[in-house]
């Protein structure tokens, strides 16, 4: 395994699966007939998404993965991923579609997995029924094994089973073994039809899954240049009304079969073919996607499905940090977990604009960015430019919310942003920062006229969400000029205050299920019910509530919040925090205040008296400096801890339970 070869293989099937979902999401769930109706002939992307917020799809490869992150990499068990679900996942809102338990399969196994059901039992047939177990979840989130197989089918039939048996059984395992072992087999062959007849062999030759796979393909042979036949037919044999439940595997599955059969190995083919066809368009589209990104590499997927990606992925998990993100780079987490797992070192490639038409998210205004040997070149215009890209999203920023992202934002005040820029002509520059209110910040203009590095400290006196930075450029004259930008890069140094009275609430719009999306602007809400008001953030909760930010590459910093409690008995600061199942936190407790541990088992690391009353506030502040833990209630220091832990992040937020109450009326990070 060569490591560029393969991430530059990885990122083409991934890309895919974005460019599927892309194609699929308007017409999800339409019938082949309504959507010939609207749209005619599929011959390129239904809507202009622009900024696409985030998808299912798409959130189950980038997060089931995790488990691989998080464990011993050589001893995943469905348990594991079980737990990384958990982990994750903000509490029925978002990442899944929540359609009720005995409805939607991923809800149900949530609610199995949260009551105690452990892995695989959460997602056997026998716990949920038959109907739930092979829906066609089993196959959307399994992508990702094959990503990490690193051309070993076998590790990908291994991991897939393992991630499909969380929330699926029977068909709905053997969807998760086709998309996963199809893709690793991709990799290595040029042909479809060699890629299904030797997917095929991983398969349980007894179950309908492959007898489907082997009757398209028979239906195929025989009728080669009839593609709206072979439809016709899945619709009568295959269609929704032989199988229970909202989204049967099997239907979708011989569509996708159908698209890979008549495609004749061209990427753009295949997948219009199967998102003319209906049913579930951006779940096919994208596992499609995949394989066929896998197969025919970057280089012949048409330039018109790649460029109004612009390299932006975005997520819906409890990590908001880890909501903005990009193609390339998480096509480089796949590659790097593909090479762990096969126990293969590697020089890892940390250019981040070395994939083709990598963008890491920048745009232009008043300017054209494209990705050109390995930099990104900016042609501007004759006024002033503006390269940037977002540090957060505000509601007009991205195209609809119906999977519930939230963010936190990636650049925070105090850090220093970096660029190292060339300039083809004598030009003025800045780094420059915009909060949510839309105040500019920035550098002084900077005469450029060679290769130069920019550096910008952002104010720590900025008290609202950074939202967007990168580089102006102020002409001198009407000319165009060409700017190189070869990298950028953001220390993690931030510092800020924040007054929670009256801080602003973003309204998004409307949810998959019709609710309406509000966050409290750069926190994301895991559980509990978190609102503003003039006193400040409060939370309220039946059992728990858990509310986060921050940036998770901060390793010393310190976190003061001013405590006023409501209702009841635990109250914490959390820090350290990689979800809800992992965390560290200080607070309040009957009689006490204490330094706990959380890895999927809760552990007190220490505890003293304290005699605390309602209604009255309290400062707690915690400093992880320098490999030690110092805790402090009104300045006065309770215990200092040598390490207990590794890996320390910036991921904070506070946490409520067993129905308690309170308000946090400022807060601090330096």
């Amino acid at each position: 395994m060569n490591y560029n070869t393969y991430l530059k293989q990885t990122y083409g099937a991934w890309l895919g699966k974005i460019i599927g979902i892309r194609l699929g999401a308007p017409v999800e769930n339409w019938t082949h007939q309504a959507i010939i109706d609207k749209y005619g002939e599929v011959t390129d992307y239904l809507v202009d998404y622009d900024i696409f917020a985030a998808d299912d799809d798409s959130n189950g490869p980038l997060f089931y993965v995790r488990a691989l992150l998080d464990n011993d990499i050589s001893k995943i068990e469905p348990n594991d991923i079980g737990n990384t679900i958990l982990n994750y996942l903000q509490e029925y809102r978002g990442f899944f579609w929540w359609g009720g338990v005995g409805i939607s399969t991923e809800h149900t196994a949530y609610e199995n997995l949260k009551n105690g059901i452990k892995a695989p039992l959460s997602g056997k047939k026998e716990t949920n029924g038959i109907a739930l177990a092979e829906q066609i979840g089993g196959q959307i989130f399994s992508d990702c094994w094959g990503y990490v197989s690193g051309y070993d089918p076998e590790i990908a039939k291994d991991l897939a089973i393992k991630a499909a048996s969380v929330t699926h059984d029977e068909n709905g395992i053997q969807g998760a073994i086709f998309v996963a072992v199809a893709i690793c087999l991709a990799y290595q062959l040029t042909d479809t039809s060699d890629v299904i007849v030797k997917t095929l062999a991983y398969l349980d030759q007894d179950m309908e899954y492959s007898k489907v796979i082997i009757d398209i393909m028979n239906y195929y042979h025989a009728n080669p240049d009839a593609w709206r036949e072979c439809l016709y037919y899945i619709q009568s044999k295959y269609g929704y009304d032989k199988y229970q439940g909202v989204c049967h595997i099997i239907p979708n599955s011989a569509l996708m079969i159908m698209a890979l059969c008549y495609g004749e190995n061209d990427f753009s083919k295949t997948l219009t073919i199967l998102c003319e066809s209906g049913w579930d368009t951006d779940c096919n589209c994208g596992n499609v996607g995949s394989i066929m990104g896998a197969l025919v590499g970057i280089d012949k997927i048409d330039v018109k499905w790649i460029k109004p990606i612009n390299d932006i992925i975005n997520c819906s998990s409890m990590i908001g940090y880890l909501n903005i993100t990009t193609v390339s780079s998480t096509a480089r987490m796949f590659t790097d977990l593909a090479f762990k797992l096969k126990h293969l070192d590697h020089q890892k490639n940390n250019n981040d604009f070395y994939l083709p038409y990598a963008t890491c998210g920048f745009r232009g205004k008043n300017a054209q960015i494209e990705n050109i040997d390995h930099q990104l070149i900016v042609m501007t215009q004759d006024e002033d430019s503006f390269i940037y890209k977002y540090s957060y999203y505000l509601p007009g920023n991205i195209y609809d919310t119906r999977y519930e992202p939230a963010f936190s934002p990636l650049v925070y005040p105090n850090e220093t942003i970096k660029f190292k820029v060339a300039s083809k002509q004598c030009c003025m520059l800045t780094i420059y920062v915009k909060d949510s209110l839309n105040n500019i910040y920035h550098m002084p203009f900077v005469q450029v006229d060679n290769e130069t590095e920019l550096i910008y400290q952002i104010p720590s006196s900025i008290t609202h969400v950074i939202v967007e930075f990168g580089i102006w450029q102020h002409k001198i004259d009407k000319k165009s000029n060409q700017l190189t930008i070869k990298e950028y890069t953001s220390d993690k140094h931030a510092k800020y205050i924040t007054d929670f009275s009256n801080y602003p609430i973003d309204h998004y719009g409307k949810t998959f299920s019709g609710g309406q999306l509000d966050n409290i602007q750069g926190w994301v809400e895991h559980s509990g019910k978190w609102s503003i008001n003039k006193q400040g953030l409060t939370g309220d909760c039946v059992d728990h509530g858990l509310i986060t930010s921050g940036d998770i590459a901060l390793k010393n910093y310190s976190l003061c919040a001013e405590f006023l409690i409501n209702r009841g008995y635990n109250f914490y600061l959390v820090f350290n925090c990689r979800g809800f199942l992992h965390y560290d936190a200080i607070g309040f407790e009957k009689d006490c205040f204490v330094l706990i541990h959380k890895d999927i088992d809760r552990k007190i690391i220490n505890k003293m008296p304290f005699q605390w009353n309602f209604h009255t506030k309290y400062i707690l502040k915690i400093e992880v400096k320098n490999d030690i833990i110092k805790t402090m209630i009104n300045e006065k220091v309770m215990f200092s801890e040598s390490p207990y832990i590794n890996n320390i992040n910036g991921i904070y937020g506070f946490l409520i339970e067993d129905g308690n109450s309170c308000t946090i009326t400022r807060f601090e990070l330096g």
